[in-house]
């Protein structure tokens, strides 16, 4: 089972504030069985994913301790984390990243509570806050420090990782100056320009095969300032 990608806290806010722009809403998850649903995990979901509290140590999607290490240390609500799993589990965004309803009613609800009780309380082979103790290379220095930390108290993390792993939003693992394909057919190149408007104005170019609507649910658009965006570019840079 291939679940979310690291950190998927901000597309469930998403989806309960606004619908999540055609990722769907599946309603409250209520109940589980926090046992049965750690059986379910190991059985379903443990080839894939790492999960210190499961003993399971897949590689083949996210390390979800990793993915909930930021939510866990900003004292979300597990009921929060708990709704973004059984979303997550009716509709995986990207599409194709994962099978759909793999488990479901009660089974979903079973699993998206055991993993809301644990996710991001082991220690994290990836996806833990990114660390960035010299200037990066292709420079950026103090400018890429500080977009590292806005990286994370934005939430940015909960989308789009830094390993090249698929997310909810492209990952930034050599995104800078890349071609991008958004979902008109247009293609364009991912410079300066390019990002500063997707930071600004997130659904004014989406990237194909992502769902719009997400980012912005959470991040009111025009809400990074343009000295934030720049920082933030600059640590994208980084990520070679």
């Amino acid at each position: 089972m291939r679940l979310f990608a690291a950190g998927l806290l901000l597309l469930g806010v998403a989806a309960l504030s606004a619908g999540c722009g055609g990722v769907g809403q599946t309603g409250i998850a209520k109940g589980g069985d926090v046992g049965q649903g750690k059986t379910l995990f190991v059985a379903k979901c443990g080839s894939c994913h790492r999960l210190a509290d499961a003993g399971s140590t897949g590689t083949i999607g996210p390390d979800l301790d990793g993915a909930f290490a930021g939510d866990r240390a900003q004292h979300f609500k597990e009921s929060t984390i708990k709704q973004v799993v059984y979303d997550q589990i009716y509709h995986p965004a990207p599409a194709g990243l994962m099978p759909a309803k793999i488990v479901t009613g009660a089974d979903a609800a079973s699993v998206a509570a055991y993993v809301a009780s644990v996710a991001g309380t082991g220690a994290a082979s990836n996806g833990a806050p990114p660390t960035i103790t010299s200037a990066p290379a292709g420079g950026g220095g103090g400018l890429a420090a500080t977009g590292a930390k806005l990286y994370e108290s934005l939430g940015c993390s909960a989308c789009h990782s830094i390993s090249g792993a698929k997310g909810v939003g492209p990952t930034f693992k050599g995104v800078y100056n890349s071609k991008v394909q958004l979902s008109t057919g247009q293609t364009v190149t991912a410079n300066d320009a390019y990002l500063l408007e997707s930071i600004r104005d997130p659904d004014k170019q989406i990237v194909k095969g992502f769902p719009k609507g997400v980012m912005s649910a959470t991040i009111t658009p025009g809400s990074v300032s343009i000295a934030n965006a720049k920082a933030l570019i600059a640590f994208i840079k980084s990520k070679k």
